[in-house]
């Protein structure tokens, strides 16, 4: 079995996929008020009942950012101790790996992606034109949208309902499902989130 935390997303979610096929998604909180780390463990506790997921359990991966913070700090050290427990492989999914996915997919088009996290906090991801990801933390709907960006991934909501920039809705767990068997997971590796603060990336 493969274990799945998307704790970028507004409302975090278990995803368990065995034999290329989804066999559980589970919200983890039920409202973007709820805290994680009070749900967490029971969430994961009722879906080893279930499946007997940690016996079972052959590899793991997350989402590692942007969002918010205190989500990724909790998220990453839940799934930190199930790898280094269980000496089980993990990928880290990542915004540069939604922006390969999509390249492909939406050809011709520089992909920009909108993520809206917990606390409607709100990030815009893209490459420049060098090549380089650019993580930017929105703040009182100050943003500036690159000329060179042709179209917007969202999570959640639009970036502007009014944009005229074409905008195409996403899912972290549909963009890793669609795409794992071509990941490399890799067991000893550290998790390492994303944190953004003053629109620096933080080591």
């Amino acid at each position: 079995m493969l274990l799945f935390l998307d704790i970028i997303s507004s409302i975090p979610e278990f995803c368990v996929i065995d034999d290329n096929k989804i066999i559980l998604q589970q919200k983890i909180t039920q409202s973007e008020t709820d805290k994680l780390s009070d749900n967490i463990i029971q969430s994961y506790i009722e879906i080893d009942k279930q499946l007997n997921l940690t016996k079972n359990l052959k590899k793991i991966s997350t989402t590692i950012g942007p969002g918010s913070y205190t989500s990724l700090r909790v998220g990453s050290a839940f799934m930190s101790g199930l790898m280094i427990s269980r000496n089980i492989p993990y990928y880290p999914l990542s915004i540069e790996d939604i922006l390969k996915f999509n390249s492909t997919k939406y050809s011709k088009k520089n992909l920009g992606v909108f993520i809206t996290s917990s606390n409607n906090q709100k990030f815009l991801c893209y490459k420049t034109i060098d090549n380089e990801i650019k993580y930017y933390k929105i703040e009182n709907n100050k943003y500036s949208i690159p000329k060179h960006i042709h179209l917007i991934l969202f999570n959640n909501s639009k970036i502007n309902e009014n944009n005229e920039l074409e905008q195409i809705k996403f899912s972290f767990f549909e963009e890793f499902f669609n795409n794992y068997n071509n990941l490399t997971f890799k067991k000893n590796i550290i998790i390492k989130p994303i944190y953004i603060s003053n629109n620096q990336l933080l080591n």
